[in-house]
């Protein structure tokens, strides 16, 4: 019974982390995960497919925001588009970035509906500890975890931070970029983490922080006939920014089998938007129009959890209660400002402070037990509670929405075990739901493992998305959204099969192939407004499903969401680890991913989301001496979709596409290394583009006003898909621990 065994001594170690330090292991523990099931396992015995980023991995790269620290993940793409403050987010087997749930220490971080609007979703990314302060990150690829929530169709990343320890130890990181082009910005960031005893045996404070700056990127491209085109600051060229976070942590063990804890966490980005005749993350303010932004974008959030820990009887009790606001300030209410009253939001006046604030109220409880030599429970439930504020609507939105799970590890055999779990939702719009899900993992002998299962997932929409109302304006201030109170939640069936194989020596391989499918997929459309009174194309009488938008005469579409669509996503992910030499190993990675969108007559009408066709990464690692390791990386990105569907023949979009074609694809090479100098110090540095490839590269075509630039490596309309990446830089990094 090697496999329950395990499950047992992970449970026993989990129970007093509070005394133990990560810097105290003399074993060590990459290849234990335990997001998949909620306590510590071998990779290769977890019931879903996952990926282990380490704290010495993460030291080694030059990362602002959670997304660049897996851009060498399998089956993680994080290039597919770029958000208007410059930053990533994270793609999973093929789905959109919506469908990634992202924790820390198994709390769930997003915001409840969407304060983020036009553009600015990537910065749930940058709320991320220092890497000081983290033990490793792990990602669930596909929703094979029945303990965090079933909407997390795409994945799940969950950010594991480091335990006090019995000692204090601590650590101080300072990093640089240097860019070798003045187009491009610099950047510094310096964090800390410290951690130790206050009352021996009883009492521990762990404190961590981090400080992040960008200068302003003025990148440029040349024209045909040499004058100089400047690339938008919306995505492509990033704007200066400034992010820093403050948090800490009390450990008490109050009983030889109670432990309580108490965590905050404070966070604040900063963004520079220009002046209203010169914006950077918007459109510019006119006479007669003023977009909505102010001269500076920000977003911040708190974050307060506490958390009791119980060894009952047998088994392990765990409990946290969280509360996480998050605010986004520097937007306003759009319009005219010569007509400030006219905005067709009452009460509100052009200019006005745009509230855009989330809060969540998540309870999570759990409990684990193995039942006779065979089986090992953990059953639980969560109760989340949400609330989100809009100025441009009438009224607070808010939804209670409560959960119970349960699951079962069984050990069929010596070799073969069987995870059958299932979640029930209920949400008070929508009742009740069971999301089901099977797995099996099946070791054939002490090398080859083979494992597989099926889920289902459950996503209902935002509490923004159901309001019978304006709930957001787009298009740079000219159009409202609003909810639609009929919409019914995406549902999914997700399966995967994969094939693992390790020896004594290192050398690991394993594939994994997936496939998931939506139906009642959310998708953006538009309804005529009814009170339509503009000289533009007006229908008489109105189409008998118009929408009645009062207040906006001069709008003539209403952006509306329904469920349209069906999707679906497959691929195959393979990835090994290879010693070549004593000092020597190999790591690479290959991910193939496929994905098609439905309408609702079945035709297939484009893909899924921005993610290639072909992602592979490669990592040659050289431990030269035992204090000296260097390495060089490679990266592959395929071609990507430009339009998300094929434009009309005759339009300017057309014309783009048939001289450029989809984002091109390009490889890159990073080559870097680390020395520990002493003890205590030990200095890190990468060139990355080794061989400084050119994202910035525009190629003429003739458009309808004559001649048009596009880029080869990214498109910007609304949003900018692809990215363009840095040229040539040199990251410094310097950690002094103690």
């Amino acid at each position: 019974m090697r496999h329950l065994r395990l499950k047992l001594l992970a449970v026993s170690i989990a129970s007093v982390t509070a005394a133990v330090s990560a810097n105290d292991a003399q074993v060590r523990l990459d290849n234990l995960v335990i997001s998949a099931s909620g306590f510590e396992q071998k990779i290769t015995d977890a019931p879903a497919s996952i990926s282990v980023v380490t704290r010495e991995e993460l030291e080694q790269k030059n990362f602002s925001n959670l997304a660049e620290a897996l851009r060498d993940v399998e089956g993680v793409d994080v290039l597919g588009n770029t958000g208007k403050t410059g930053g990533l987010n994270i793609s999973i087997r093929g789905m959109p970035s919506d469908y990634t749930l992202i924790l820390i220490d198994g709390r769930r971080q997003g915001a409840a509906g969407n304060i983020t609007p036009n553009g600015f979703g990537e910065m749930s990314t940058s709320f991320i500890p220092p890497v000081n302060a983290i033990e490793r990150i792990e990602v669930i690829r596909g929703p094979m975890s029945t303990l965090y929530g079933s909407d997390a169709i795409g994945g799940v990343v969950n950010i594991i931070t480091r335990k006090v320890g019995n000692e204090w130890t601590g650590s101080l990181t300072q990093e640089f970029t240097f860019q070798e082009e003045n187009e491009f910005g610099d950047n510094r960031k310096t964090s800390f983490y410290t951690s130790g005893p206050l009352i021996e045996d009883r009492l521990g404070l762990t404190l961590r922080g981090s400080y992040f700056e960008r200068d302003e990127y003025n990148l440029t491209a040349q024209g045909v006939g040499g004058q100089e085109i400047l690339l938008n600051s919306r995505g492509q060229s990033k704007v200066e920014a400034e992010i820093y976070t403050f948090g800490g942590r009390l450990d008490l063990i109050a009983h030889e089998n109670h432990d309580l804890w108490f965590d905050f966490d404070i966070s604040r980005q900063t963004y520079d938007n220009g002046t209203p005749d010169n914006r950077k993350l918007s459109a510019n303010d006119t006479p007669t129009n003023w977009r909505g932004y102010a001269d500076e974008l920000r977003h911040d959030r708190d974050q307060f959890s506490i958390g009791h820990t119980s060894r009952v009887g047998a088994g392990t009790w765990e409990s946290s209660l969280m509360h996480n606001q998050t605010e986004t300030i520097g937007r306003t209410i759009p319009g005219n400002p010569n007509n400030p009253t006219n905005t067709g939001i009452p009460g509100k006046n052009v200019a006005d402070p745009r509230e855009l604030e989330s809060t969540n109220l998540i309870f999570d409880t759990k409990y684990m037990q193995a039942i006779g030599d065979r089986h090992f429970f953990t059953v639980g439930g969560q109760y989340w509670k949400a609330e989100m504020i809009d100025g441009v609507a009438l009224n607070k939105f808010k939804q209670d929405d409560w959960s119970l799970f349960a699951e079962n590890e069984w050990a069929v055999t010596d070799d073969l075990m069987l995870t059958l779990g299932a979640r029930y939702n209920h949400n008070e719009f929508f009742g009740g739901h069971i999301t089901p899900r099977a797995y099996a993992v099946y070791s054939l002998d002490q090398n080859w493992t083979v494992k597989g299962g099926v889920s289902t997932g459950y996503k209902t929409p935002n509490i923004d998305a159901l309001y019978d109302g304006v709930n957001g304006i787009t298009a740079q201030g000219a159009t409202a959204t609003v909810g639609n109170p009929g919409l019914d939640p995406e549902k999914s069936i997700n399966g995967e099969l994969g094939v693992y194989f390790q020896q004594d020596n290192g050398f690991s391989a394993n594939a994994t192939l997936f496939q998931s499918r939506i139906k009642d997929r959310f998708s953006s459309t538009t309804r005529y407004n009814c009170n339509y009174t503009g000289a533009t194309n007006p229908i008489n009488p109105p189409p008998a499903d118009c929408y009645n938008l009062v207040g906006f005469d001069n709008q003539r579409n209403v952006g509306w969401t329904e469920n349209l669509n069906k999707a679906r996503s497959e691929g195959l992910e393979l990835a090994a680890r290879i010693p070549l030499a004593p000092a020597w190993n190999l790591s690479v990675n290959y991910t193939y991913t496929e994905t098609e969108i439905e309408d609702e007559t079945g035709q297939v009408v484009g893909e899924l989301s921005d993610t290639p066709r072909h992602l592979a990464n490669a990592r040659l690692s050289w431990q030269a001496t035992p204090q000296a390791n260097l390495w060089l990386s490679a990266s592959y990105r395929g071609e990507s979709r430009r339009f998300n569907t094929l434009p009309a023949e005759g339009t300017d979009n057309r014309a783009l596409y048939d001289a450029l074609g989809d984002i091109k694809a390009y490889a890159l090479l990073d080559l870097g290394g680390s020395y520990q100098l002493t003890r205590n110090l030990r200095l890190s540095g990468t060139v990355e583009n080794l061989l400084n490839k050119d994202f910035r590269a525009y190629k003429a075509y003739e458009c309808s006003t004559g001649t048009c630039y596009g880029s080869e490596y990214s498109h910007q309309t609304q949003s900018t898909k692809g990215a363009v990446l840095d040229g040539r830089r040199l990251w410094l990094s310097a950690n002094l621990s103690f």
